[in-house]
């Protein structure tokens, strides 16, 4: 797996994943470091994606994080710190994430990718159980996805800067005006 294909964004989860699973004291970043990673980046994707389907971020992510905390933790004298091992899942969930960028049409594997592969695990898994509890499933990620992102395709390294182009840099002079702010 090519990691120049991933985008700036899903490169940074895949680090905080990383960067998260030895904070915690695991041997294995799995899915539920990704999942938090995405949930908590900072001007990411996936927190404005989980807002527009009327879930907390926060809570979403307390969840996971709970989850996270009930691993078993290694520290001490045999402990290789910062060592982690990428588990057969991670793996499986960056290869299906690759599949539903080409799904899309897309050139990058963006976040947006990442969490539809795992809410495609389903509830074999503990991120498949919290996002199945949370009501966020495949068809309601995508409904959104397409209200966000329009039908533009990931075609560069930093799509998500150019999703809501309108929200983010417009003003809405009629709601303004209606609003009698004008």
């Amino acid at each position: 797996m090519d990691i120049n294909r991933f985008t700036q964004k899903s490169q940074e989860a895949l680090q905080s994943a990383q960067t998260l699973a030895v904070r915690l004291g695991h041997v294995e970043v799995d899915g539920e470091h990704l999942l938090s990673a995405l949930l908590e980046q900072e001007g990411g994707l996936v927190p404005r994606l989980v807002s527009r389907l009327d879930l907390e971020p926060a809570a979403l992510s307390r969840a996971v994080r709970e989850e996270l905390q009930r691993r078993p933790a290694v520290s001490g004298p045999g402990a290789e710190p910062g060592r982690v091992f990428v588990t057969q899942r991670f793996s499986r969930l960056l290869v299906r994430a690759e599949e539903e960028a080409k799904r899309l049409k897309d050139d990058y594997i963006s976040v947006e990718h990442l969490l539809l592969a795992l809410v495609e695990e389903g509830e074999q898994t503990a991120s498949g159980r919290i996002l199945r509890q949370y009501t966020l499933n495949r068809d309601r990620l995508l409904h959104v996805l397409t209200q966000v992102r329009g039908h533009q395709r990931v075609a560069s390294a930093d799509p998500e800067a150019t999703y809501e182009a309108l929200e983010k840099y417009g003003r809405d002079l009629v709601g303004e005006a209606r609003k009698g702010k004008l």
